[in-house]
């Protein structure tokens, strides 16, 4: 089983010895990988769009605005849970709470607001 590595001091997540951070929401339903160009999430949506004839698993941002509804899966990744909190990793601010996850890059202001029920691009 992957470790899970403790959040460090001052809402700074430590990158993994990839260069990525990844991390679990309290609630366990939503993970992500965290690079300095893109954040990717992977859920059980309540209301995804279909990709390749099935419904979408993930979302991915990218710090220029792009994105994208995919179907993948993180694998055995050692993810850091967050707590309902803020935090900073590798140039994006993620902001936390019980209705979901908002990730913005802190150079650009792109980002998505992430939850069960679906995803919303900024």
């Amino acid at each position: 089983m992957p470790t899970q590595l403790p959040p460090t001091g001052s809402g700074d997540l430590e990158p993994s010895e990839t260069g990525d951070v990844y991390i679990e929401t309290k609630s366990g339903k939503t993970r992500c990988q965290i690079s300095a160009d893109s954040v990717g999430c992977e859920s059980d949506f309540t209301n995804a769009p279909s990709v390749e004839g099935q419904p979408a698993n993930g979302a991915e941002v990218f710090a220029n605005g792009d994105n994208r509804w995919i179907l993948g899966n993180l694998g055995a990744i050692p993810t850091t849970t967050i707590d309902y909190d803020t935090y900073h990793a590798l140039g994006w601010t993620i902001d936390a709470d019980a209705a979901g996850t908002r990730f913005t890059n802190d150079g650009t202001g792109h980002g998505m607001f992430i939850s069960i029920e679906g995803v919303e691009f900024f």
